[in-house]
């Protein structure tokens, strides 16, 4: 699990012992000011999205990988607004989710503006590419099979389907 305000990534392991379940938190890995956010496992690899500092600016939301048992960072992909979660889509295409535009002057931890944010591609050259725009206030993706699922700060779901063959830019 990512701690944002923290800037580190907890692991979590639940053992049961004469039918008892007991857990454990432990730091996985901890980051200088990049506010880790969501994140998508593939295998021992994490695929963890980085909202950067206030003022969150685009080239400083990324997404990187670690291994779990090796914890050198990579950059996957950069380039994406106050980035709050990554996936993978089909052929193990990443999609990462941007909220958008953070105001000058609010405070850490508040959201961005309306109607800013965006699903996002990443691409092989380490870029992320717009193929879902204006959305408002996205906060947490899953993708299932072609289909993108959005949850919003204000509780909405929304559903985007086909989204490997969306061209870049396309409106919601």
């Amino acid at each position: 699990m990512t701690d944002g305000h923290h800037n580190r990534v907890l692991q979590v392991t639940l053992d049961r012992h004469a039918g008892v379940e007991l857990g454990s938190v432990s730091e996985l890995i901890a980051f200088d000011n990049i506010v880790p956010t969501g994140f998508a496992l593939s295998g021992n690899e994490v695929f963890m999205a980085e909202a950067g500092p206030v003022p969150h600016l685009p080239e400083n939301g990324k997404a990187v990988s670690f291994g779990l048992h090796s914890l050198n960072v990579a950059t996957v992909a950069s380039g994406a607004r106050l980035l709050v979660d990554v996936e993978f889509g089909r052929g193990r295409t990443l999609f990462g989710l941007s909220q958008g535009l953070f105001e000058e002057g609010k405070d850490p931890g508040s959201p961005a503006l309306p109607n800013t944010g965006a699903l996002m591609r990443a691409n092989a050259d380490g870029t992320f590419s717009p193929i879902v725009e204006r959305l408002n206030l996205p906060t947490s993706l899953e993708i299932i099979g072609n289909t993108a699922y959005v949850i919003t700060l204000t509780g909405q779901i929304w559903k985007i389907d086909g989204i490997a063959g969306l061209p870049f830019g396309a409106a919601k």
